[in-house]
């Protein structure tokens, strides 16, 4: 991507982090769904333990850019809060196999994601 410069058309960067944001907040409310259920003494909860740390420390990251750029967050974040940590705990409640799966598959689309945005 190259840089902006004087002329240019502005960039929606206020979206672009409403949205990084908002898969952040999401991925933390999953992971938050499925330790309530795995608990903290399975391998697989370990594992998921390990990349929720990981995401929250992404979202704090949003949260901050937010704040300094006065972006408000997404008006579904409240869907994204019961949403994400019901699929979370449905997966888990299917087993460590499922739970799994459906972490590999949130760290699958956040990593198509981030670097094309490249912000943390």
């Amino acid at each position: 991507m190259t840089r902006w410069k004087p002329g240019d058309p502005k960039r929606a960067t206020a979206s672009m982090v409403r949205v990084d944001q908002a898969g952040e907040y999401g991925a933390t409310r999953i992971y938050a769904g499925q330790l309530a259920v795995l608990g903290d003494r399975s391998p697989a909860a370990r594992a998921i333990a390990g990349m929720a740390n990981q995401e929250e420390r992404h979202r704090a990251f949003f949260d901050s850019m937010m704040a300094r750029r006065s972006v408000r967050p997404t008006v579904l974040q409240p869907f994204w809060d019961v949403a994400g940590f019901a699929l979370g705990a449905v997966t888990a409640a299917m087993g460590p196999e499922a739970a799994m799966a459906c972490t590999a598959a949130v760290e699958t689309r956040s990593t198509s994601i981030m670097p094309s945005n490249s912000m943390c």
